[in-house]
């Protein structure tokens, strides 16, 4: 009896033992690799931030200027764009079925959310990377301490981003005031743009009251180059330049300070770092152009970040772009950039995918690889229009902070010093 127990069993077991064999030496077919359905995964724990990126930043490359968009309904105040950023602690959710990541990944892979559930006919999606991926706890406490009280949001329609070089982010200052007198006020320091002054009197032009009032006069007053005065218990001054963009100057006890305002928002160019800020919630934002995930708060000086490594973004944008292509030599990844826009794309070669589509950042000049054929794990390295460099890794990964950030006390892993991290 054991006789025979013993020779159905090898029977029965030698077919499976010939193929194991023929593939641990390389014979036969090769094993497939795991399909996005073949084990279940955690997908994201929160629902992430959809930015639009159809079109280019208003004034990206002198393209997309006000002049050059369609007319929008002058009555009413214009609704922008907003995604809430989450700042709760992940709660769990649904599981979805993903491929295995390579070793080493599946903790930063595993989070990243969905970008299928985001696509459309005409429309496709990807998951966006944070240049600046901060531990949770560090960023959002340093917020707190500032005045911070509540969650910073990003615009979700690229076309509302202000991104105008020097040269078209200046005007000619009036040289006298509404009573043709030479103006003696002294203009408000880079520095004082976090001051208490300049916070109030946003505040107050923030308003429904001061919101209409603004929209009816860009309506009434259209010709360019010209300084139309006005006065309501001070002075300030509205002005078109050649692109379309409305300035407004606040001519406040002795001080002025102008702005633009676009799209329904108030924005200052901080001319240190050629960086155009939104005011929302009593705060200066930055929304990175080349990185549009990746938020800023302005303090004193310093951009504080506001993403967290857990912060979700996926980028939708149209399926009909043209692209440059560029592939790694060992060909397991292409980068494709889209030739108007700039936008950089990171795909897995393998069939299926071991990732889906990421979005790596915009205004992309060139892309290269490294050889890995080496031992050494891909490296790939962006050259941006504006100088700067951004390198990932094969999944996509961010290795560095790119563009100088003022504030790199303790970018992800680092230990936060003893701050609390409590939200």
């Amino acid at each position: 009896m054991k006789r025979m127990m013993l020779l159905l069993t090898t029977v029965f077991l030698f077919p499976t033992l010939l193929v194991l064999g023929a593939n641990s030496r390389g014979g036969g077919a090769p094993a497939a690799r795991p399909s996005f359905a073949s084990r279940p995964q955690p997908m994201a724990a929160r629902p992430p931030v959809v930015i639009n990126m159809s079109r280019p930043s208003s004034g990206s490359n002198n393209r997309n200027f006000p002049s050059q968009q369609a007319p929008r309904p002058s009555a009413g105040r214009p609704q922008p764009s907003y995604g809430q950023l989450h700042w709760s602690a992940p709660t769990q959710n649904q599981q979805r079925p993903q491929a295995i990541p390579p070793q080493g990944q599946m903790a930063r892979l595993s989070s990243r959310p969905h970008a299928g559930d985001y696509a459309s006919a005409g429309v496709r999606a990807a998951v966006a990377v944070h240049h600046h991926p901060y531990t949770q706890g560090y960023v959002r406490t340093k917020l707190q301490k500032i005045g911070v009280t509540s969650e910073p949001s990003l615009i979700t329609d690229r076309s509302e981003i202000i991104n105008t070089d020097r040269l078209h982010s200046s005007i000619p200052l009036p040289a006298q005031g509404p009573d043709h007198q030479p103006l003696s006020d002294v203009a408000v320091s880079r520095a004082q743009f976090g001051d208490q002054m300049v916070r109030d009197h946003m505040t107050l032009v923030d308003s429904q009251q001061w919101q209409d009032r603004i929209n009816g006069f860009d309506a009434s007053e259209t010709e360019r180059g010209h300084y139309y005065w006005h006065n309501d218990n001070f002075n300030y001054c509205h002005y078109i330049d050649n692109q379309g963009y409305n300035w407004w100057g606040w001519y406040v006890g002795g001080q002025f300070f102008w702005n633009r305002y676009f799209q329904g928002r108030w924005w200052w160019y901080d001319s240190d770092y050629s960086r155009w800020c939104f005011w929302n919630n009593g705060y200066w934002w930055w929304q990175d152009p080349n990185h549009v995930g990746d938020l800023y708060c302005y303090n004193d000086g310093d951009y504080i970040p506001c993403n967290s490594a857990d912060d979700q973004v996926v980028v939708t944008a149209s399926d009909n772009a043209n692209f440059n292509t560029y592939t790694s030599p060992d060909g397991t990844r292409v980068v494709k950039v889209t030739t108007d826009t700039q936008d950089a794309f990171l795909y897995d070669t393998a069939n299926p995918p071991s990732f889906e589509p990421v979005y790596l950042a915009s205004g992309v000049e060139s892309v290269s690889f490294s050889d890995p054929n080496n031992g050494r794990p891909l490296e790939i390295v962006l050259k941006l229009n504006d100088g700067n460099f951004d390198m990932f890794d094969g999944q996509g990964n961010s290795y560095g902070p790119g563009a100088f950030d003022a504030d790199q006390a303790a970018q992800a892993g680092a230990d936060p010093a003893g701050d609390p991290g409590q939200n």
